[in-house]
């Protein structure tokens, strides 16, 4: 499984690390999820909706349901942010380029020219690069996060 994900063997993956990334890759596929669903939406009101058309719009059952898994979304992702460094996680959010440009593709009938295509590309080498620089429990251990106070 560490090895799907782009962790390296050599590093100290815990079941707690693997259960992150698995949380932070539910959180960007309900992102992508959300905006296929806002654009789905969006379409039903027409090309080139006013803005009051489309302010209507956000209670129609698509785009609030694309506004309701961008909520869920960011609840996955907070969880996955409170047991992984932000500079590890965060350039998972670019997943969320590649699944939603195939999302496109295959659903909305898109066009994927080349550019897009090698341009999704080092996005995934990208995040395949990011995650194999984890280097486990020690490196985290050496600057711990700091403390937010909380009001009284």
């Amino acid at each position: 499984m560490a090895l799907v994900l782009g962790l390296s063997v050599q590093s100290e993956v815990t079941s707690e690390v693997v259960r992150a990334v698995v949380m932070l890759i539910i959180a960007v596929s309900l992102g992508a999820a959300g905006q296929m669903c806002l654009k789905y939406g969006v379409n039903l009101l027409g090309e080139g909706a006013s803005p009051v058309v489309v302010l209507k719009g956000i209670f129609t059952p698509y785009v609030f349901g694309g506004f309701v898994l961008y909520g869920v979304s960011s609840l996955f992702y907070l969880i996955a942010l409170s047991r992984l460094q932000l500079s590890f996680a965060y350039p998972f959010v670019a997943l969320s380029f590649v699944m939603v440009l195939v999302l496109c593709w295959l659903l909305l009938g898109e066009s994927l020219p080349p550019l897009r295509i090698i341009g999704v590309g080092l996005i995934v080498i990208g995040v395949l690069t990011v995650a194999g620089s984890y280097r486990g429990a020690a490196e985290s251990q050496a600057q711990p996060p700091p403390a937010v106070e909380q009001p009284q």
